[in-house]
């Protein structure tokens, strides 16, 4: 990977130097952070919209009494498939072998991809000096990347949005990498420390170019498929999860400040950033139609695509204002902004339906 000069490629920003809207819609740190890394491998940028391209469903996991356990987005071929981890290492409670190792893969011309316990990182959003609130048995999913190092710091790549103003270091040459010292990372990488590294999964590139139609005809079903029990579990997919998360919400069953066990989302956070990217796979769709040389006939996806992208992103907005007044229980007026965005919805459905051929063409 040392070909790829981690400390010289755009991000987050564009060549231009403004925010990318495009990378913000890639799925979450994790994917986007593969996007960055197989630039390289994808010939155009329709390539790379289609290795994004995944099921438009919500999915809802229930026990067989009917208790909610958890909601997320339904994934068919998760960009993960495109390319192999290796380094792979963990350590409990000692920083310096982390930075051992991290120094290691670097100096052998590595990206390495980390995920630590953020909440004790100068740079990011949540960090708070000499902060008394502790949640030791919280565990951080949260992934970024170091590109690089000096003797004493590292250069380290986040979501521009996740950057702590009051601490966040630019590298001067490239405002949407950071740099900070080693030691800065001491507190988050004894508290909780993984690592590893990704290199392009050829077989699966190779086949990249047949994947939206695979994708097209299992969201499809998806969509209208009846609710089913796997593995001792309740699921419910599409048309029937947007059902299930209206009766769920307005019946008060769920209020929004309600703490989800072991993790660090609240029933709001997490609905926010499962709608979010929900909108966001639309967006990458409305990209690779974008992309194509026949987007001219596909207007009407596209159209029914910002229509369904703009209900969502009005119910995620009355969620927000429902929160911060601390109406954490729904009512009615939430019914109906939820029936829009279930109608939008199946306006989408109906339209890739009806443009599947041209679609698949694509």
């Amino acid at each position: 990977m040392g070909a790829l000069h981690p400390l010289e490629m755009d991000y987050y920003y564009t060549p231009q130097g403004e925010p990318n809207s495009e990378v913000q819609a890639l799925g979450d740190c994790y994917t986007r952070n593969i996007f960055f890394m197989l630039k390289k491998e994808l010939k155009n940028s329709n390539l790379s919209y289609k290795m994004f391209l995944d099921d438009f469903n919500l999915k809802i996991v229930k026990d067989l009494a009917n208790y909610p356990l958890d909601v997320k987005l339904n994934n068919i071929k998760s960009p993960e498939d495109y390319v192999i981890k290796s380094n792979q290492h963990t350590f409990n409670n000692d920083a310096p072998s982390a930075i051992d190792k991290l120094e290691t893969l670097l100096a052998n011309g590595e990206v390495v991809f980390v995920n630590t316990f953020m909440k004790k990182v100068p740079y990011y959003k949540t960090y708070e000096l000499n902060s008394a609130y502790e949640t030791e048995a919280a565990i951080d999913g949260h992934i970024f990347l170091i590109l690089g190092q000096t003797d004493t710091d590292f250069y380290f790549l986040d979501n521009h949005i996740n950057y702590n103003p009051q601490f966040f270091k630019p590298y001067l040459v490239n405002k949407g990498i950071g740099q900070d010292t080693k030691h800065s990372f001491m507190n988050a990488f004894n508290h909780q420390f993984n690592c590893f590294t990704i290199h392009p999964n050829q077989d699966e590139l190779h086949d990249l170019p047949d994947r939206v139609p695979k994708i097209f005809k299992q969201t499809l079903e998806n969509y209208y498929k009846p609710d089913s029990i796997v593995d001792g579990y309740i699921e419910c997919f599409g048309r029937s999860a947007i059902l299930e998360l209206n009766n769920l919400l307005a019946s008060g069953l769920i209020p929004l400040n309600r703490k989800i066990p072991n993790r660090i989302h609240d029933a709001y956070s997490l609905l926010h950033t499962i709608l979010n990217r929900h909108s966001d796979r639309k967006k990458v769709l409305i990209s690779l139609l974008s992309s194509s040389t026949n987007s001219n006939t596909l207007n009407e996806i596209i159209q029914t695509t910002q229509q369904a992208i703009k209900q969502w992103d009005l119910l995620r907005k009355y969620l927000t204002k429902q929160y911060l007044t601390k109406n954490f229980t729904l009512s009615h007026s939430f019914e109906e902004r939820m029936n829009n965005a279930l109608l939008a919805e199946d306006q989408f459905f109906q339209s890739i339906e009806k443009n599947i051929d041209t679609l698949n063409r694509i």
